[in-house]
C-alpha cells in the first residue's frame, strides 16, 4: 500500500503526534509498504524529499506549537501526485491537513483523519483572550468540514466520538489507542551505573521512591493539582521524590508553586529532555502520576506503563478503559485518594514492587505495541478504500 502520512509537527519537534506518526512509518516500511510523511519545515527554503519525508516551507508558530504551512501550493501537490498514493492520512487541522484533504479529493482516494487532541484547549494561552471566541468557533467550523469529507475518522479516546458530537457534527469515530516503541522503555536496557549516576545529579537518595510526570508545563496539564495533592498528602518522612520532566508557559509558576507549598526537597524540575534520553528518567522513578483531563490517550503515560511503571491518574471517565485498575494503575479524584494510592505503593517491598513493575509492562505489550497499532490502521485504511471504491 501507498499511504501519504500528513501531520503538522515533525521532528525535531516531539510530541504525541510526531511520535505516533514516526512508529507508524518505521513499522509500514519494514512490512513493504511505501510510506510519504508530508510535515512543515520553517528551516526549508523550498520543498525537498528526504528519507521518506516532504519538507514543506513554514513558518514557525510558538504559540500553537507547529509549523505552519500554506495549505495549498503546486509544488507540494505535483511531489505528492508523482508518489501516487492510495490513501492520505491527516493527523490535524492546520495547513497541511488542508492540503491532504484537498490532495485526496483532486486524487479522488479516501482521506482518513484521526483526532489526537483538542486544540481548543490550548487557546486561553495561545491566543489573546479577546480573540479565544472567534478562534474557538472558526477552528470548530474547520474540524466540521474536515469531518464532513473525511472517509474515516478515528481517534485515540472515546473522547473524539463525545468531542464531534458536542460540534453537532453526525460522524462514527473509531477508537484506535495510542501505541509506542516498548522496545526502547525495556528497564533491562538501562545498567544500574547509568541509573544510580542520574539519581545522584538530581539529588535522589538509593532509598528515596520517586513518581515521575513527562508533559509541557502549560495548564492543560494540571501539574499544578499535582503539587496541590502531593502537599496535603505526601510528608517528608514518607521519603517520596516527585519529579517533573518538561518546559511550558507554567514552568516558573509552578516551580514558585512548588516552593509556596514547601515542596523544594521534594520536588525535582528537570526541564526538557530529549526524547532518546528520556527512557533512562523512566527507569529510575517507580510511578508515573498524571492529573491532566485533556489527553486523548497520553503517549507520556505509555511510555511509564511500557517502563513498568504502575499509573496513577486522575479518573476521566472517557479514558477509564486505558487503565487495568489494580493491575497497571489506580484512579483517584481526590487528594486523599491520590495520596492513598501513593503510600501504599510506596510501602510495597523491593520484591513486591519488582513484580508489580513486571505486570504493568506485560500489560501493554501486546495491545499497545507498535506492530498492534500498524495493523490496525492497515485494517482501517483497506475499509476505506473499500468504502471509498463502492460510492
Amino acid at each position: 500500500m501507498r499511504i501519504l502520512l500528513c501531520t503538522e509537527t515533525y521532528f525535531p519537534i516531539l510530541n504525541g503526534i510526531v511520535t505516533f506518526v514516526e512508529m507508524l512509518a518505521k513499522e509500514w516500511t519494514s512490512q513493504g509498504h511505501h510510506v510519504l510523511i508530508v510535515a512543515p519545515d520553517h528551516t526549508a527554503r523550498r520543498h525537498r524529499i528526504s528519507h521518506g519525508v516532504l519538507h514543506c516551507p513554514a513558518v514557525k508558530s510558538e504559540q500553537l506549537l507547529v509549523d505552519l504551512s500554506l495549505p495549498i501550493d503546486p509544488v507540494r501537490y505535483h511531489k505528492v501526485r508523482a508518489f501516487k498514493p492510495d490513501v492520505v492520512h491527516i493527523q490535524a487541522e492546520w495547513g497541511i491537513s488542508l492540503f491532504g484533504l484537498k490532495t485526496a479529493q483532486y486524487l479522488k482516494i479516501p482521506l482518513v483523519y484521526t483526532l489526537h487532541t483538542e486544540y481548543s484547549k490550548f487557546f486561553t494561552y495561545a491566543v489573546k483572550p479577546f480573540m479565544i471566541p472567534w478562534a474557538t468557533s472558526t477552528f470548530a467550523h474547520i474540524e466540521r468540514y474536515i469531518a464532513k469529507h473525511a472517509t474515516i475518522i478515528t481517534s485515540p479516546s472515546k473522547k473524539g466520538q463525545h468531542y464531534f458530537d458536542a460540534l453537532g457534527t453526525k460522524v462514527h469515530v473509531e477508537v484506535i489507542q495510542n501505541s509506542v516503541e516498548l522496545d526502547d522503555f525495556d528497564p533491562a536496557l538501562f545498567s544500574d551505573e547509568d541509573k544510580r549516576k542520574l539519581r545522584d545529579s538530581l539529588g535522589i537518595g538509593a532509598h528515596q521512591k520517586c513518581a515521575l510526570f513527562v508533559g509541557r508545563m502549560g495548564p492543560e496539564k494540571s501539574v499544578d493539582i499535582l503539587l496541590d495533592y502531593w502537599a496535603e498528602s505526601v510528608r517528608a518522612e514518607h521519603n517520596l521524590r516527585l519529579v517533573l520532566i518538561g518546559g511550558g508557559p507554567e514552568d516558573d509558576d509552578l516551580r514558585t508553586r512548588a516552593t509556596e507549598l514547601g515542596l523544594e526537597s521534594q520536588v525535582i524540575f528537570c526541564g526538557k529532555i530529549p526524547h532518546a534520553q528520556i527512557g533512562l528518567y523512566y527507569a529510575i522513578c517507580d510511578f508515573y502520576v498524571t492529573a491532566s483531563l485533556s489527553e486523548m490517550h497520553s503517549v507520556a503515560m505509555l511510555e511509564g506503563l511500557g517502563s513498568g511503571l504502575p499509573v496513577i491518574q486522575r479518573l476521566d471517565p472517557l479514558n477509564a478503559d486505558q487503565l487495568q485498575e489494580g493491575v497497571n494503575g489506580y484512579f483517584f479524584t481526590s487528594a486523599q485518594e491520590f495520596g492513598g494510592h501513593l503510600l501504599s505503593l510506596n510501602a510495597l517491598g523491593v520484591q513486591e514492587l519488582l513484580e508489580m513493575k513486571r505486570k504493568v509492562r506485560q500489560s501493554v505489550l501486546q495491545t499497545n505495541s507498535p506492530q498492534a497499532l500498524a495493523h490496525k490502521y492497515l485494517v482501517q485504511y483497506q475499509k476505506a478504500i473499500d468504502s471509498y471504491g463502492n460510492q
